[in-house]
Order: structure tokens, then sequence, then C-alpha cells
């Protein structure tokens, strides 16, 4: 017996290779730059290619069908001699196609090819099946089909002159076989046949036909117009994307290098790991639960990264949402890093500023004033810990009770109330983490 699991992971797995095949051949957008045109044009003859190689193969099952209900010789024959003109003009169009994939002209070319056949084919196929009732209505719709096939594309000139051409070529039929109306009009004339056949049901029909058809490429035209509008625009805005994209990496890239070499100073691991672990400990006496202690951990030691982003400027990539998403995240890094590095200069600031005695009310506010969080303030204090135990050129190291004294008289008001009371509380434990520190 099969689980249900399993029955559940396998639908899952066909219907992703069904979209898996349908994107692969009839997927407009797949693996192209929608800002290159002729890529663009050369994805949709393609799936124009393969849309065609469908409807050979159902108009060969029409007429197969149509051959098994008449049992004529000429329609098994035009029934067996589809088969390889089915595989010629696929042939014949692969190789327009591939030609020159770069070259617009040569693209075009094949995309009036595969436009001209496909409503050729249709026109073909009513005229052969019209006669035969109930293949009459079948073969009409695909008169239909054929523009809507065409309206892929997404370009309105070419619908318009599909439309033209197909409408005329539709009234021919209907005036030479569908009402036979030159037949009937050379024994009676062509005026006199006429007055007779307004009136009819035919030509009531005729105009119905006409006027359904017109009315028919009007919301065709109108979709296409809409389609190819959102298109452009859709390609103007993914283009200023891209510029903003280069320059913002550019930009932002030189900005965190700027910020990188200044604040190289900063940048020391045992020193980020030291205030790391302090972090930790002091995070536990504030109750802060697993997940935000592993994020605040994390983000301690953050800055040790900048390798990874000291150089955001990508060239020659390709303009994917892989690329969209490394950009995101390397921005993202980078901005984590800058943040911390602000908690180190400014633990720097606090630090010696009270050392020299230089601190203000104001000045400290001015600092304290982004460092609001939680996370924030248990980084920076643990850092001013670590800093005023370690030995510095404009000063001496302090002892684990000067440093308390320091805090607790001049720095703590700044940080929040229980932040300051548990570090004060448990600031024992502090020193014995610190002592058992390699120094």
């Amino acid at each position: 017996m099969i689980s249900l699991a399993e029955a559940e992971s396998k639908k899952n797995k066909f219907n992703k290779l069904g979209k898996n095949l349908f994107s692969k051949f009839f997927g407009f957008e797949e693996g192209i730059d929608i800002t290159n045109d002729v890529a663009v044009l050369n994805r949709r003859n393609i799936v124009m290619k393969n849309i065609v190689f469908v409807s050979n193969l159902f108009y060969s099952l029409l007429l197969f069908v149509l051959s098994l209900s008449t049992k004529l010789t000429t329609d098994w024959a035009i029934t067996i001699v589809s088969f390889p003109i089915t595989f010629l003009i696929n042939k014949l169009l692969k190789t327009l196609i591939d030609l020159d994939k770069e070259d617009k002209t040569k693209q075009m070319i094949a995309m009036y090819v595969a436009s001209f056949y496909i409503f050729l084919s249709a026109v073909l196929i009513y005229a052969k099946l019209y006669q035969t009732g109930t293949f009459e209505t079948a073969s009409y719709i695909l008169i239909y089909y054929s523009i809507v096939v065409i309206s892929l594309y997404q370009d309105k000139k070419l619908l318009s002159t599909a439309f033209i051409y197909l409408f005329g070529l539709v009234t021919f039929i209907h005036l030479v076989w569908t009402y036979q109306i030159l037949g009937a009009s050379k024994e009676l004339g062509m005026l006199e046949f006429l007055k007779g056949f307004v009136g009819t049901p035919e030509f009531g029909d005729l105009i119905f036909r006409s006027v359904a058809f017109i009315l028919f490429y009007l919301v065709v035209f109108v979709i296409v117009a809409i389609g190819q509008y959102m298109q452009e625009e859709r390609k103007k805005e993914l283009i200023k994307r891209r510029q903003v994209q280069n320059d913002f990496s550019a930009i932002v890239g030189k900005l965190f290098q700027a910020v990188f070499i200044n604040a190289y100073i900063f940048v020391n691991k045992e020193h980020a790991y030291q205030v790391q672990k302090v972090s930790e400990k002091i995070a536990e006496f504030v109750g802060m639960n697993n997940a935000d202690i592993s994020n605040l951990s994390a983000f301690s030691i953050i800055h040790l990264r900048y390798d990874e982003i000291k150089d955001l400027e990508m060239k020659n990539v390709a303009y994917d949402d892989k690329t969209y998403e490394f950009i995101k995240v390397k921005t993202s890094l980078g901005a984590d890093i800058v943040k911390r590095m602000e908690l180190s200069q400014n633990c720097e600031a606090i630090v010696r500023s009270h050392v020299e005695n230089t601190i203000s009310d104001e000045k400290m506010r001015s600092i304290m004033k982004n460092q609001l969080d939680l996370q924030s303030q248990v980084i920076l204090l643990s850092d001013i810990y670590i800093t005023l135990r370690g030995i510095n050129s404009y000063k001496r190291p302090y002892t684990h009770s000067m440093s308390i004294n320091l805090f607790a008289n001049q720095i703590a008001p700044y940080f929040i109330p229980e932040l300051k009371e548990r570090f004060l509380k448990f600031s024992d434990e502090v020193e014995e983490l610190y002592n058992n520190f390699e120094h």
C-alpha cells in the first residue's frame, strides 16, 4: 500500500515535471533577458515552432479521421503526405530560427514565415474539410485559432497584416466554395445574382461570419495592444532597475570599502570573540531566549565577515533572480556589518571620552540614540567592558572593580534599567568569564 505522503510526493513530482516540460517547450521567458528584443523574439519563434508542430499533428489527425470516414484514395494520399510535410515545415522553421539567433532581421523572417504558415494551413484545412458537414465547424474554428496563435507574438503590426490576408482568404473561400457565388453568377450575371442572393439565409450567414471574425480580431488586437504596452513598460522599468542596480552596487561597494578601511582598527578577532562570549553571558542574565541569543551571538562577530562584501561592483553578470538575490544578501550583510562597526566605534568613543574626561550628558545621549534595542545594548555593554579591561594607546588596563565602578557611576544611566541591574548583579560571573580568556 502506498502511503498518503508517498502519493502526495509522487503527485508533486509529476506536477513539477509537467511544469518544467511546459516551460521548456512553451514558456516565452524561459531563461532569456526580456530587455533583449532579439532574444525575446528568438524564444517566441521557438515556442511558435513547437505550436506549429502540435498544430500539424492535429491537422494530420483531422485528415486521418476524414480518410477513415470517406475511404477515398485521394483523402488517404493527402493524409499520408501531411506527415512528411509536418516534418519539413518544422525543419525549415528550426533552420531559420537557428540561422543567427542574434540577428533581428533573420528572426523576423522566421516570425513571418511561421505566422504565414499557421494561417495558410488553417485556411487550407478548412478548404479541404468544409464540405463534410460535421468537420466544417471544427475546421472553421481553426481560422480563429490561427489568429490567436499569431497574437502570441504580441506584435500589433504582425497581427494587423495577418488579419488583412486571413480575412481576404476567408472571404474568398466563402464566395468560391462555401456559397459558390462565383459559379452561380456565371449563369445569372453578377448584378442579377447579387439581387437574389442578398435576401437569402446564406447572405445573412456570410455577413454574420464576417462581422463575427472582425469582432474577434478587434478583441484579440486589444489584448495584444495591452500586452505589448505592458511588456514595453516592464522592459523600461527593468532597464531602469538594472541601471539603479549597477549604480547602487558600485556606490555601496565603494562606501563599504571606505567604511572598512577607516574602521579596520575595530576589526580585531580576539576582541570580537571575547565580546561575543560576554554578550552571550549577559544575554542569559536578562532572560533572552535561545533563538535571540543565537542571533545576538552571530551579530556580535558579523563584522569579521567584511571580506565577503568588500567589493560589491559586479561586471558582466546575468540579470536574473539569482543576481538580485545575491545583491540583496550582500547589501543586507553589509548593512549589518556597518551597524556592528558603529557599535564598536561608539564603544571606543564612550571609553575614550570617560578616560580623558571629555564626556558630557549630551554627547552620551547622542551616542546612545541609535542603540535603543536590547541586542545592541548588550553587545555595546560587553564591548565597553572588554575595552576597559584591555590595554590601549590612551589608557592602561582597568581592573574589574574599576570597570564596574565606572559603569555604575557614569555609564549605567544610559542603558536599559533591566540590563544595568542584571549586569551589576552578576558582574562576578562576567569577571570569571573574562579571566578564563587567553590574554
